[in-house]
């Protein structure tokens, strides 16, 4: 039998078994990156919120709304039902958290975001005399 004539080629099955296989690992790997870029929008925004939070002057309510915006800018659907808190916020520390659910591919399949900033709050201190 010569090598050129053999003639044992893949089979459409082996296709079909195969394919479904393939396009779930696209599929979830697609939703990997969708997840982690949605955690990074909330970790951007918490972020933002706790600098602007944090200045001299500034409340806790000035920092949920700077998230705020720093969510409308970037996230669009990205990550949706986005909730911006300051909970747990002190008069020396600034904390935001920014929780949502990032964009799936899969219809009823919800992946949650949280993201959790902290920082120590600007305070005007006045040196005492010598």
């Amino acid at each position: 039998m010569h090598p050129l004539r053999d003639d044992r080629g893949s089979s459409p099955i082996q296709y079909a078994l195969l394919f479904p296989v393939v396009l779930l690992i696209t599929f979830v790997l697609i939703q990997g990156v969708l997840w982690a870029y949605a955690r990074n929008l909330a970790y951007t925004a918490a972020r933002s919120g706790v600098a602007a939070g944090r200045l001299y002057e500034a409340s806790p309510a000035d920092g949920a709304t700077r998230a705020r915006r720093a969510l409308e800018d970037l996230a669009g659907n990205l990550l949706t039902d986005s909730r911006v808190s300051t909970a747990g916020s002190t008069p020396d520390t600034m904390r935001v958290h920014v929780q949502g659910q990032a964009m799936t591919m899969l219809p009823g399949f919800h992946l949650s975001v949280r993201a959790t900033m902290t920082g120590p709050i600007e305070n005007w201190q006045s040196m005492g005399q010598p």
